[in-house]
């Protein structure tokens, strides 16, 4: 799937119809027994769908027309466009009779399900994927610091310049077609193509490296005709300063020659590595970025898939702007969380810890005056660990969990002389200071805890994702 489709549940529910609408023309089944006894949803599911089903169809007719999905989808979005309603009901009246069936209600929602699926999983691979390369490029960044040494010129020694010589246009000669090859010359070192016999676009394609020590020169292109008696004929020149080349990465173009042709050109691809260390880096930040950009892209597609629950329709509800807060404090932890602290193991052993630990912390700050707050969090959050967290009630311990973070931000301002970490001959004070010392160490545990929570939140919305394709 293309990423802009994903941006916007309308082209996503779009693209999801136009694979329905294309799998179904592809199917050799037929759609009135096809779903009837589907070992692919499960009866829970399919009375769940029935149920859905019998929603839209408001004259309980058996069959939903135009004007009922219409109205439906109306109901929940008003942004639905009347002619885009169109395009549903087509898509999904497979039979064309002017009416859904049931089997062609589940029909749709079993299409939507599956196009949402492979989506998933192709972002899966994709990130699986870089996230190994990225793995592999961190270990070439530390071996690359162990060995890298600059020289005077504030280049590493051992820098490689990269020439590709494509190919050639318009390399005419007085009589008949040029032999032609490229010279090149860079740092008193020189390299020549093979000869390309009797063409006057000449391709060679082939690839030369250059040692380079001051980097401040040029690199001079000289294409030359081959003679068979006398010396060759130079047809043309170029020179490229090496500085134009300092970004490290990989620039392809068309350079101009000069000389006795005056319209040819050749096609070079040219790169400089200079700071091995650098240019590691800007591959890795580079990386890092579109792994973050596929995980939100992932993340777009399983709230649809979410939405879409038990109605091929469903991924039209409009997201609250509580959806949208939490969607984005998701997404903004995890590509934190990701850059910081990518080696951090179990995540749900480090939430059980944290928890004793803020249960602790709540006993000691109540030396002073009773903290029902933190220890009553605490103790819930341990029986859920008991007994199985699931989704809401690890979206309940996050929302309660900000609200303590904010009251701890109003209770330290307004206590802050507390913060003091020497003893006092009144024993009175000394347990104020102690308590309020064990609460703030409490509400920066709570700080850092906010992003494991996070973490085993998303964790736990993956795991209902698959059971929903699981079942």
């Amino acid at each position: 799937m293309e990423q802009e489709v994903a941006k916007n549940p309308l082209n996503l529910a779009k693209w999801a119809l136009a694979s329905v609408d294309q799998k179904i023309k592809a199917s050799p089944f037929q759609v009135n027994t096809r779903f009837a006894l589907d070992p692919r949803i499960s009866h829970e599911r399919q009375l769940e769908l029935r149920r859905a089903f019998k929603e839209i169809d408001a004259d309980q007719s058996g069959a939903i027309s135009f004007e009922e999905i219409l109205n439906f989808l109306r109901g929940i979005n008003d942004e639905v466009d009347e002619n885009y309603v169109k395009t549903i009901f087509e898509s999904m009246d497979v039979n064309k009779d002017g009416g859904v069936s049931i089997d062609e209600f589940i029909n749709g929602y079993l299409e939507q399900v599956n196009g949402l699926s492979e989506a998933i999983a192709r972002y899966n691979q994709t990130i699986l994927a870089k996230n190994k390369e990225l793995a592999t490029l961190r270990e070439q960044l530390e071996e690359a610091k162990k060995v890298e040494r600059m020289n005077t010129y504030g280049i590493m020694e051992g820098s490689t310049f990269t020439v590709r010589v494509i190919e050639a246009q318009n390399l005419n000669v007085v009589t008949g077609r040029p032999t032609a090859y490229v010279n090149l010359i860079c740092e008193r070192q020189q390299i020549a193509t093979k000869p390309i016999p009797s063409d006057k676009n000449p391709n060679w394609d082939e690839t030369f490296s250059f040692k380079i020590t001051m980097g401040t020169g040029e690199l001079l292109v000289q294409v030359f005709n081959k003679g068979t008696v006398s010396k060759d004929d130079l047809l043309g020149t170029c020179s490229i300063p090496l500085q134009d080349f300092r970004d490290q990465a990989k620039h392809e173009g068309w350079y101009q020659l000069t000389g006795r042709v005056s319209n040819a050109r050749i096609m070079l691809a040219i790169q400089w590595i200079h700071r091995q260390t650098e240019y590691l880096e800007g591959i890795i930040s580079g990386m890092d970025n579109d792994i973050v950009q596929d995980v939100a892209e992932k993340d777009r597609v399983e709230t649809e898939l979410r939405k879409l629950g038990t109605n091929p329709l469903g991924m039209f509800h409009k997201e609250s702007w509580v959806d949208r807060l939490e969607s984005k404090i998701v997404h903004e932890v995890h590509a934190f969380t990701d850059q910081h602290f990518k080696e951090v193991g179990n995540w749900d052993t480090i939430l059980t810890v944290g928890i004793l630990m803020v249960a602790l912390l709540g006993v000691c700050t109540s030396f002073d005056k009773p903290d029902f707050g933190n220890v009553t969090w605490a103790c819930w959050a341990f029986m859920g660990l008991v007994k199985g967290w699931d989704t809401k009630r690890y979206r309940l311990g996050l929302i309660m969990l900000a609200i303590m973070i904010l009251f701890d931000v109003l209770w330290i301002a307004c206590d802050s002389e507390f913060l003091v970490f020497e003893m006092h001959s009144d024993p009175a004070i000394n347990a104020k200071r102690f308590s309020f010392v064990m609460g703030f160490f409490d509400f920066v545990l709570k700080v850092l805890m906010f992003p494991v929570l996070v973490r085993c939140y998303m964790k736990s919305k993956e795991a209902d994702a698959e059971a929903l394709l699981n079942s």
